[in-house]
């Protein structure tokens, strides 16, 4: 007769990470429809928005860090573009090469939203004690470093289907 060990206490809090995310995340877009943030703007876009806000300034930089192909990029910038929210700059070093920039509207959007859901998050922390406040803190910081570590070692998406614009090929009917 097999013997199965335990399962270790880290499984439980990987599983309920696993749940929350998407939680967080179907939570962050209800949200912003339902009060109206960020305009017309997807939690995609968005993202986009907050990586040119630290630091990212290339499609390739935006691929990587969204984890995306540069096709998706190319149509998320195309339409932030259009929405007036982001700008293409020639590099001064090179002017075969563009960099992206926020424009003031793409900047006042994302802090907005930004404020806005964390304003509800913190109204929900609020009655918590410091000492869990504390607690809620050290394990944020674990999950952030385990992210990180994940996403190193994890290839690019190679179709994004929140963004993928089906397009039909040449020759089929």
């Amino acid at each position: 007769m097999r013997q199965t060990l335990p399962p270790h206490p880290a499984n439980a809090y990987a599983l309920q990470a696993l749940q929350l995310i998407p939680r967080l995340y179907r939570w962050a877009v209800a949200s912003m429809q339902a009060n109206h943030l960020g305009r017309d703007l997807s939690l995609r876009q968005l993202g986009v928005l907050y990586a040119l806000r630290e630091g990212a300034s290339s499609p390739g930089q935006l691929a990587r860090r969204l984890r995306v192909t540069p096709a998706v990029v190319t149509g998320l910038i195309d339409r932030l573009e259009r929405q007036g929210y982001v700008r293409r700059e020639a590099e001064p070093a090179d002017r075969r090469r563009f960099r992206l920039v926020l424009t003031e509207t793409g900047l006042a959007v994302s802090q907005e939203v930004q404020q806005a859901l964390a304003s509800e998050l913190t109204a929900q922390f609020a009655s918590a004690s410091p000492e869990q406040l504390e607690e809620l803190g050290r394990s944020m910081q674990l999950v952030e470093r385990a992210l990180l570590s994940l996403e190193e070692r994890t290839p690019p998406a190679l179709l994004d289907e929140e963004e993928a614009v089906k397009k039909p090929k040449a020759g089929r009917k």
